[in-house]
């Protein structure tokens, strides 16, 4: 089984980027990372896995936080998923991230589209 969750907010502090999540059903303390960040390249989301309970878990991160992503990449900031008051590190968020965009950047088998948005969100000089 596999359940899909999409951030709704990001928060940036000096202890890291939070990516927010409004699901009081998800335990944290039962997950783990998988280590994999994928693209879903139809919907325009970056999809990071996550392991709860046996069950795969999607966290889902559209476009419009992508700026905020970059920034945290570039700063090397660590990552959280934060679900209520509980906070699970993302250890490995940075690389895959790296890893996905380097993956991305000219090879249109995602799309034109997303690897447009890929460019411009990651690769563009602002």
């Amino acid at each position: 089984m596999r359940k899909m969750l999409e951030i709704n907010g990001i928060n940036i502090n000096e202890d890291g980027l939070f990516l927010l999540i409004d699901d009081t059903k998800m335990d944290l303390e039962q997950c783990h990372e998988v280590g994999t960040m994928i693209a879903d390249s139809d919907q325009g989301s970056l999809l990071y896995i996550l392991e709860e309970k046996e069950e795969f878990v999607y966290v889902t991160v559209p476009y419009e936080y992508w700026s905020d992503l970059k920034k945290a990449n570039d700063q090397n900031l660590n990552v959280f998923l934060k679900v209520g008051e509980k906070d699970l590190s993302l250890n490995n968020w940075n690389e895959e991230l790296t890893y996905l965009i380097q993956n991305v950047e000219g090879n249109f088998n995602y799309g034109e589209e997303f690897v447009k948005q890929v460019q411009s969100a990651f690769l563009e000089e602002k």
